[in-house]
C-alpha cells in the first residue's frame, strides 16, 4: 500500500471533472455581474485569494474560506505589524484541533467590508501558505460572490427575504439552513444516495465521510480506487488518512458534478458541523471551478450557482 502525502487537502488521482445543468423549459439573459467586485488571484490550488488590509497596513493576500470559521493570520504577519496578542484558543481545521494565541486586530479591510475590533487566532505560515484566511466571522450576513472565471469577489448586503428568486437558464438555486454561518444543503445526492453537503472554498479536494462511503457500499458495493493511501493536512499542520473512491454523479439541487472522484476520510470539521452521524461530502475547489460563479447568500441561507459558458453547451 502507498501513501501520497497531500498539501492542503489536494485531491490527487481524480478524474476530468465535468459539469451541467437539469434542462429548463425557458433561456434567460444573462445576469448583470455583481457589484462592487473585489479583484482577486488564484493560488497554486486555484483557491481565490484577495487583497486586505489590517490596520490600515498590506495589502495582504487571504483566502477564502467559506469551510473556517474564524479569520486567521500567519505568524510572520503578526510579528511584523507589532499586533497585541490576546487570550490563547483552540482552532478546529479539518484534520485537528490547535492551541493558538490570538491578537487584535483594530480593523480588518476587503473591497467594501471593514470588520472592526477582531481577535483572530495566529498560525504558522507554513501551515496556511497565505497571510491570512478570511473565515465566515468576516463574510457571515453578507452576500458573497466567487467569481471563478475572473477571479473576482463580491460582497454585498443579503437580499431582501421577500425579494423574488429569479433563476436564470444557466443557474441553480439552493436552499441551505444552518447557524452562525455553518450553511448545509439537504438537496444532495452522490451516485443516488442522499447526503448533506456544504461548500468549502478553503479546500482543494471535496471529501466524503466513512457514514457516505458505507451507504454507496450498500447501495451499488462501491469500492475504494487502488490501495493507496492519500494524507490530508489541514492548517493546524496535523494530517489525517484518506481513500479515494470513483463517483458518477454528484447532484446538488439542479447542478450535476460528473466523472470524478472523492476522498473519503472520517474527519473532525464533519463533527464540528453536525454531519458526523449522517453521509455527508464538503465541496472543494476540484468541483467549485468548474463553475463560472457561486453565490452564497448568509442572510437568505441560499446557495446560487451559475455555470462556466464551457459547459453549458453539454448540460444534459
Amino acid at each position: 500500500m502507498t501513501s501520497h502525502p497531500l498539501s492542503r487537502r489536494r485531491l490527487l488521482g481524480s478524474g476530468a471533472a465535468a459539469l451541467g445543468l437539469a434542462p429548463l423549459a425557458a433561456a434567460a439573459d444573462a445576469p448583470a455581474p455583481p457589484p462592487q467586485s473585489l479583484q482577486g488571484a488564484a493560488d497554486s490550488v486555484d483557491r481565490l485569494t484577495v487583497p486586505a488590509t489590517i490596520d490600515g497596513k498590506g495589502p495582504y493576500r487571504f483566502v477564502v474560506d467559506t469551510g473556517a470559521d474564524h479569520t486567521v493570520i500567519a505568524d510572520d504577519i503578526a510579528r511584523d505589524l507589532g499586533l497585541v496578542r490576546g487570550d490563547d484558543v483552540i482552532v478546529q481545521g479539518i484534520t485537528s484541533a490547535l492551541p493558538a494565541q490570538t491578537v487584535h486586530l483594530k480593523n480588518l479591510s476587503f473591497g467594501p467590508v471593514i470588520v472592526e475590533r477582531l481577535a483572530v487566532p495566529v498560525l504558522p505560515r507554513a501551515f496556511l501558505e497565505a497571510d491570512g484566511y478570511l473565515g465566515i466571522d468576516a463574510i457571515d450576513n453578507r452576500r458573497v460572490v466567487f467569481d471563478f472565471q475572473n477571479h473576482a469577489l463580491s460582497i454585498v448586503k443579503p437580499e431582501s427575504r421577500w425579494f423574488p428568486d429569479h433563476v436564470h437558464s444557466d443557474e441553480a438555486l439552493i436552499p441551505v439552513y444552518g447557524n452562525a454561518g455553518r450553511l448545509t444543503s439537504v438537496d444532495c445526492q452522490v451516485d443516488g444516495v442522499r447526503a448533506h453537503a456544504f461548500v468549502d472554498s478553503g479546500a482543494d479536494a471535496s471529501i466524503g465521510n466513512l457514514k457516505l462511503f458505507e451507504a454507496l457500499q450498500a447501495r451499488d458495493g462501491r469500492k475504494f480506487v487502488g490501495e493507496d493511501i492519500v494524507w490530508l493536512t489541514g492548517v493546524t499542520g496535523a494530517t489525517a488518512p484518506g481513500r479515494l473512491t470513483a463517483v458518477q454523479k454528484v447532484r446538488l439541487g439542479r447542478l450535476n458534478f460528473t466523472d470524478s472522484a472523492l476522498v473519503i476520510c472520517d474527519l473532525p470539521i464533519f463533527g464540528v458541523w453536525g454531519l458526523d452521524d449522517r453521509p455527508a461530502v464538503f465541496i472543494g475547489m476540484n468541483f467549485l471551478k468548474q463553475t463560472s460563479q457561486v453565490t452564497i447568500d448568509y442572510g437568505r441561507k441560499l446557495l446560487r450557482f451559475r455555470v462556466a459558458d464551457l459547459v453549458v453547451a453539454s448540460r444534459g
